[in-house]
């Protein structure tokens, strides 16, 4: 009997299995096996059994399956990282979406650079407050670099980074968050030589060039049509080379607006 209940519990019924009995069983075996990192990882593992292996404080493969599982209790991910550690299993609860946003911030709070601290720093739920704070450090190191990049970052954080006037990463990546203030960036690429300001004095030279009236008017036809489409039209316009090279900041300012990031 002992035989038969052990290999009852096999890889593949752990993997898709729906009843938590079953999941809760596998774990209380209290095993490092492969039958318990398909349980651990399995979405309908109860949150109890999660946190049960969760409270043996170990850091092994199932105890790392189990803080990353969504199912995982945020009481029992505050519970990993209060313990204060690097490990695996500490960095699996920081990225997990359930880790409450005090939990995050206290890892932030130790003002370390380590594995834990940058995957708090990229959790979406990492509270405004603790990414400003990691930025005020004005550091350059992998927990600020996330800090800037998160869409929880507030634009004062963003602006103040980047009024240091630093081409440094985080820096760059400030720049590059959606909530980055758009003449913040700017300023920021004037300061570091990425645009140029036309020298005081420059006299703008206009050239009257003759207008085909035929093309000018077949021009506003295909405006006034249903067949023109005005938004991929101005999406168009601003390419990746305008962006490069164009010294006008209006234009600039207008691809910003947009508050799209793309490769």
């Amino acid at each position: 009997m002992k035989k038969f209940s052990q290999e009852w519990y096999t890889e593949d019924i752990a993997k898709t299995t729906k009843d938590p009995n079953i999941l809760r069983k596998i774990l209380e075996r209290g095993k490092d096996d492969w039958v318990s990192y398909y349980a651990a990882q399995n979405p309908n593992c109860p949150p109890d059994a999660l946190k049960m292996v969760l409270e043996r404080g170990i850091n092994d493969g199932v105890s790392r399956f189990a803080a990353i599982n969504q199912n995982c209790s945020p009481d029992a991910l505050k519970m990993v990282l209060e313990r204060g550690k690097d490990d695996g299993v500490s960095q699996s609860a920081a990225e997990n979406p359930n880790c409450p946003p005090d939990a995050l911030k206290m890892v932030l709070e130790r003002g370390n650079d380590d594995w834990v601290s940058q995957s708090a720093a990229e959790n979406p739920n990492c509270p405004p407050d603790a990414l400003k704070m990691v930025l005020e450090r004005g550091n350059d190191d992998g927990v600020s670099q996330y800090a800037a990049l998160n869409p929880n970052c507030p634009p004062d954080a963003l602006k103040m980074v980047l009024e240091r006037g630093k081409e440094d990463w985080v820096s760059q990546y400030a720049a590059q968050n959606p909530n980055c203030p758009p003449d913040a960036h700017i300023q920021w690429m004037l300061a570091t030589g990425k645009i140029e300001k036309e020298p005081e004095g420059t006299e703008i030279q206009y050239v009257d060039n003759p207008v085909d009236n035929t093309e000018l008017e077949e021009l506003r036809k295909l405006i006034g049509s249903n067949r023109f489409n005005m938004k991929k039209f101005s999406q168009e316009l601003y390419t990746k080379e305008v962006a490069k090279t164009t010294k006008d900041p209006n234009i600039l300012r207008k691809i910003l607006e947009r508050g799209k990031i793309t490769a």
